[in-house]
């Protein structure tokens, strides 16, 4: 992997002051659910860093707010894990799996069957604490969004598990277009309206500027993510990879498809910041008053800016991706 990449990702960095009473306490949480089985899944879980994560992605947040975003980066890598194994390759357990843990958007909910494969039960009862804890409070129109997010990104690990059974490689189309929705993303940000108490309003959220923005900031993430695990992705020979995919015909070079994702994040965060500029200037944006327009600022500033950024710095501290040539990231 070629050292000195330059991302791109034009905004400050920021961290949650309360980050280290809530690292002291993060692992209570999974523990509670069964999510770390043992004393070596537990060093491997607070070696990653996934509280230093959250508290970069809700940096104004505190006290129980930031542990929900905390608890929600926790169930998000611990559920991420269980398909580097036979579920990531095999659809039909794939989507037992999800269909299990996606029962708690619903209601009634029942608990899990006794008879479930091993490891199953705790990701689907930690992820309706999670669910119940992240609606509380919250109106119809929320619940429902963030529910319809929860489902997309669930449904496709299926999708990815059709994949590489198949063997064959998505085009980089297919591939950003799926990882938009698996790298978790929206259901952070739809956290991040809870954990601050606001909410954005439906006319300017479905508008195009907003909408637009928040799916560059999903492939940031996923393109950030990707250049990070491309060494570990293709020693697991995974298709699921941008670096792999661009590199998988010969005509770019490993080092040379790393350089070329890390500038196709460059591109989407110039794009994001000729957005930002221009949302005001938008017919629905106008149209709010001036708390909306309040509300909505704070959620480009403190969930959309901050999900791409806080990636970034965390990334840097986090063990999850270390390989003995990876990246050094250049901000």
């Amino acid at each position: 992997m070629p050292r000195g990449i330059d991302l791109h990702i034009p905004f400050p960095s920021r961290v949650s002051p309360d980050l280290p009473r809530a690292a002291s306490e993060h692992l209570a949480w999974p523990r509670r659910f069964g999510l770390l089985p043992d004393t070596a899944a537990e060093a491997r879980h607070a070696a990653a860093h996934y509280a230093e994560l959250a508290a970069r992605f809700h940096p104004a947040t505190h006290g129980a707010d930031l542990d929900l975003g905390i608890d929600q980066m926790s169930w998000f890598f611990v559920f991420d894990d269980l398909f580097d194994r036979e579920l990531g390759t095999t659809p039909a357990l794939a989507k037992a799996l999800v269909d299990l843990v996606a029962a708690a958007l619903d209601d009634p909910w029942e608990e899990p069957r006794p008879d479930l494969p091993s490891g199953w039960a705790p990701p689907a009862r930690a992820f309706r604490d999670l669910w119940e804890r992240s609606r509380s409070g919250m109106s119809l129109t929320w619940r429902e969004r963030a529910a319809r997010h929860w489902r997309t990104y669930l449904h496709g690990y299926i999708t990815e598990a059709h994949t590489r059974l198949r063997g064959n490689t998505p085009t980089v189309e297919e591939h950003i277009a799926l990882r938009r929705d698996t790298i978790g993303v929206q259901p952070t940000i739809d956290l991040a309206e809870r954990l601050g108490h606001y909410e954005v309003p439906e006319k300017v959220f479905t508008d195009q500027p907003l909408t637009e923005m928040r799916a560059i900031a999903a492939e940031v993430d996923s393109l950030h993510n990707d250049i990070c695990s491309a060494e570990k992705e293709r020693s697991l020979g995974d298709v699921h990879n941008i670096v792999l995919i661009l590199s998988s015909d010969g005509t770019l070079s490993f080092d040379q498809a790393v350089c070329e994702a890390a500038e196709m994040l460059r591109r989407r965060t110039t794009r994001f910041v000729l957005l930002e500029a221009e949302l005001p200037q938008s017919s629905a944006y106008r149209a709010l008053s001036d708390v909306e327009r309040t509300t909505v600022d704070r959620y480009v500033t403190d969930a959309l800016r901050t999900v791409m950024r806080g990636d970034l710095d965390w990334a840097e501290n986090s063990g999850r991706y270390d390989t003995p040539d990876g990246p050094t990231i250049h901000h």
